[in-house]
């Protein structure tokens, strides 16, 4: 039985207009059909905030082993396919993120804490007197890959090639399904993983010999931590890790290091030229500002689509998705629920959260949001100290269109 005719709301996470008017048509599906169903492109979603939290709690019924982008999903499990965690489910997902969150300690992400201030300052202050910037192009975009790569032990100056290669390999044109062949079909996994890290270049190239390096000599890097850290196995035995699998993590880790904040400071960009009361908050009170980026990612998630496999037949508005069904979770629409989030279409930088989706949550709660967080929090304390008045004309934005990421690749500020 469908859920949905063609009289009621269309949703189709490749249409760009769609995409850039994406809340308009997730109110419809909360609405209207808060269980939709797309038959085009084989898949169910789930748009309200309720339902997406219980799909991201509940991994044995919404796997994550199929792969979690729409367009490369498998109908059989990916296993440990080159070693990305973030396509895995518990148990093997949790032995291998407790050895990554190893590099993420409250100790290292305050250890950057300075290194970011520099950073931004390095960006910043060449554009201070001048009439404005691409506050994406030369700001944005270049702090999280530069962040990134040190955090994981890459040598300097990759930061760009990385930020390039990210680009092309999240764009899809208009009409263009992902990984979807020329001739139809979208390949095995195998070649689909390989054309993602080949978009890598030189860069995933120097892993084998950076780790190891750091089999011989560790350094206070993740490439160590991940070259040296014992893996613990289903029955209590421990190995390390393969020279492809450090390769996969250093591909995830570094992708999503880079992709996420620079859209989630597209968004703070864009929504405080929008609301320039709440930009006023944020001068008078830079203490604020931590509350008003978590405010920014409820708002506008920069990764507001996920999807997961159904492993069992489950029911959501009474309504049943069998089992070997796609799943899209919409926490991007789950977001600006009015069942949980009072007068939700409202950007209050003061608004008492009590938990947005943006990060997931549960088994796969994002392992680097403080990271981000920090980041985030230093990229805008450091814009508002220099600029803390800017335009945005937005028939000069440039959109990032993909199936999962939503945001700009360019946010041009005129500054007054």
């Amino acid at each position: 039985m469908s859920v949905t005719t063609a009289a009621e709301p269309y949703y189709d996470p490749y249409d760009y207009d769609i995409d850039a008017n994406a809340h308009a048509v997730w109110k419809r599906l909360r609405d209207e059909a808060p269980l939709y169903r797309n038959e085009q492109y084989d898949f169910y979603a789930v748009s309200r905030y309720d339902d997406v939290l219980r799909a991201i709690l509940d991994t044995d019924t919404f796997s994550s082993a199929h792969m979690t982008v729409l367009e490369m999903m498998t109908p059989e499990p990916l296993g440990s396919l080159g070693g990305l965690m973030i396509f895995m489910d518990p148990p093997q997902h949790t032995h291998l993120r407790k050895l990554v969150s190893r590099a993420f300690t409250p100790r290292a992400i305050h250890d950057l804490e300075q290194r970011i201030h520099r950073l931004c300052a390095e960006f910043l202050d060449p554009f201070v007197g001048s009439d404005g910037f691409d506050y994406i192009d030369d700001f944005a975009a270049r702090l999280p890959p530069t962040v990134i790569l040190a955090l994981m032990g890459f040598p300097e100056g990759h930061a760009d090639e990385w930020r390039k290669a990210q680009d092309a390999m999240f764009h899809m044109e208009e009409g263009e399904q992902g990984f979807v062949r020329s001739g139809g079909g979208y390949g095995n996994p195998e070649e689909r993983l390989a054309e993602v890290e080949s978009s890598g270049g030189n860069l995933l190239q120097m892993v084998p010999e950076l780790a190891a390096e750091r089999r011989r000599e560790p350094k206070d890097d993740l490439i160590s931590v991940l070259a040296n850290s014992d893996l613990e196995q289903d029955d209590g035995s421990t190995r390390k890790l393969r020279d492809d699998e450090i390769v996969g993590f250093s591909m995830l880790l570094s992708s999503a290091g880079t992709e996420t904040v620079a859209r989630h400071l597209s968004w703070a960009a864009l929504l405080l030229a929008r609301h320039p009361d709440q930009r006023q908050i944020l001068v008078d009170d830079p203490g604020a500002i931590p509350n008003a980026l978590e405010e920014t990612m409820r708002y506008e998630a920069p990764s507001p689509v996920n999807a997961r496999w159904v492993n069992r037949d489950v029911a959501f508005q009474g309504q049943t998705v069998p089992a070997g069904s796609k799943l899209l979770m919409l926490n991007g629409s789950g977001n600006r629920d009015e069942r949980h989030f009072p007068d939700p279409d409202v950007y209050d930088v003061r608004r008492r959260i009590d938990r947005h989706l943006s990060f997931g949550y549960g088994a796969h709660f994002c392992v680097g949001a403080a990271l981000a967080r920090l980041e985030s929090r230093i990229a805008m304390e450091e814009t508002l100290a220099r600029f803390p008045t800017w335009d945005v004309d937005e028939s000069e934005l440039g959109w990032v269109h993909t199936s999962t990421v939503r945001g700009f690749a360019n946010v041009p500020i005129h500054l007054r």
